[in-house]
């Protein structure tokens, strides 16, 4: 059996430089470009009439992908959609990046399921991400 993956997940917020400092400053994204997409782009992927702000961050072979609206009616539009309930962030060690949020004041969400621990964070956009051990 291959083994399945996600090269990517996209977010849409109403501030892209929180988001993206949340993620380089506290799980170790950087920065691979950042552009404005043309109304027409945005119109054909997502449905929006509007420009948008597009920010890459990459970490290993990981990308996010930051959506921010560059007008006030699809900003009000982001602000009421679902987002994702969660993706999952691989770690080669789990634990000790837990212990590293902690000591940075990133609140860390505990659940005990079936005897073991299942370790989330939340960004500032309130996306759940689960971080999980590479290693496993």
């Amino acid at each position: 059996m291959q083994l399945a993956m996600c090269d990517h997940i996209g977010l849409f917020t109403g501030n892209a430089t929180r988001l993206k400092k949340f993620y380089e400053d506290h799980l170790g994204f950087s920065l691979k470009y950042e552009t404005i997409l043309p109304m027409s782009t945005v119109e054909k992927i997502f449905g929006v009439e509007c420009e948008c702000r597009f920010i890459k961050l990459s970490k290993n072979n990981f990308m996010l992908e930051i959506f921010e609206p560059l007008s006030t009616e699809p900003k009000q539009r982001v602000a009421g959609i679902v987002g994702i309930n969660h993706w999952g962030y691989c770690a080669d060690n789990r634990e000790a990046l837990v212990e590293e949020l902690r000591k940075r004041s990133v609140p860390v969400i505990e659940v005990k399921r079936n005897g073991r621990s299942v370790y989330f964070v939340i960004d500032p956009d309130e996306n759940r991400i689960e971080i999980r051990d590479c290693r496993t």
